[in-house]
């Protein structure tokens, strides 16, 4: 395992110590997370079915990690996926 890989691993357990410390705390926010979750999949769902209609593959699909970004970002995770996929992809 080389320095890069166990520091992500690091970073991703304490992230993921902290949302769930979030969820236990307020077990309401995991109720949020599933509707943010759900309006960021209906977004990027809408975005690929527009793109298709235009010729075009979209820049970012359905996924687990898309789905997971809109949950914990918002809008403005969609928004840094769509600019990371447009710059770093042309």
């Amino acid at each position: 395992m080389g320095q890069n890989e166990m520091l992500f691993y690091i970073m991703a357990a304490g992230c993921m110590a902290c949302l769930m410390i979030g969820i236990v705390r307020k077990p309401a926010y995991l109720l949020v997370l599933l509707v943010r979750g759900v309006f960021c999949s209906l977004i990027i769902y809408g975005l690929c079915i527009f793109c298709a209609k235009k010729g075009m593959t979209a820049p970012v699909s359905l996924n687990f990690l898309s789905i997971g970004t809109g949950a914990l970002l918002g809008i403005p995770g969609i928004v840094v996926l769509y600019a990371a996929a447009v710059l770093l992809f042309r």
